[in-house]
């Protein structure tokens, strides 16, 4: 009998010693860690990731990068451009600048002259009247280098007259500050009465230079010749 009751006593602290290994062991499953393995896993694919960004972002800023240096380079480029442009015109204004002082020199050897006045209105003239010459256009060139010019009475002046030829050419009588007396022989032919009448005369032509140093024709006087 004793013995019945040792083995019964035996079996029941084997059990609740089972029963607390399995306890145990459910506490432990409740509370699982991953393998090492899968969390080595882990980092790496986030260590893999990190760089990956950190890549994209360099790559970002190396397009960035670029991009300024390319905007630099085209600033300095057009700067080049606005800098050879400015030369040039620079150069332009120099050469445009030597070309109108020449051409004021040659121009005030002419209006220096008096003698230039009256051969250029002698030659309009002679343009005006002469045969397929254009009347008015020349009349009005004549007339413009008079002091007072009357275009109207200059043309009546003249609407008869068929040629003028030169005998001699103009010449300074006398010249002092801006007046002149130029002298010049022509004939001229007028048709009169239905016939041309020639005659030969030598005016004399008083001369004044206006504020620009052009010579315009104040009064002339004419002597004809027999």
């Amino acid at each position: 009998m004793n013995k019945i009751k040792y083995f019964f006593r035996a079996f029941v602290i084997a059990f609740s010693l089972t029963a607390v290994f399995i306890s145990c062991d459910k506490k432990e499953e409740a509370q699982y860690t991953p393998p090492e393995e899968e969390i080595t896993i882990d980092k790496e694919k986030e260590l893999r990731e990190r760089e990956e960004f950190e890549r994209l972002k360099r790559l970002q800023e190396g397009i960035t990068d670029s991009s300024i240096a390319d905007a630099d380079s085209l600033l300095s480029l057009t700067d080049s451009a606005k800098a050879i442009n400015d030369s040039l015109k620079k150069i332009k204004a120099a050469e445009d600048k030597k070309k109108m002082v020449q051409k004021e020199k040659e121009l005030n050897k002419r209006l220096d002259n008096p003698e230039i006045a009256i051969k250029d209105y002698i030659e309009y003239l002679k343009r005006g009247t002469g045969e397929g010459g254009n009347f008015e256009q020349n009349m009005k060139k004549a007339s413009g280098l008079w002091q007072n010019s009357n275009l109207k009475r200059f043309t009546s002046n003249y609407k008869n007259t068929k040629k003028i030829t030169t005998l001699e050419e103009p010449k300074v009588i006398s010249q002092k500050g801006n007046e002149a007396v130029v002298e010049v022989k022509i004939k001229k032919a007028d048709l009169k009465n239905d016939k041309e009448e020639e005659s030969v005369m030598t005016v004399r032509y008083n001369l004044i230079a206006d504020n620009n140093g052009k010579w315009k024709i104040k009064n002339n006087t004419v002597i004809k010749n027999k």
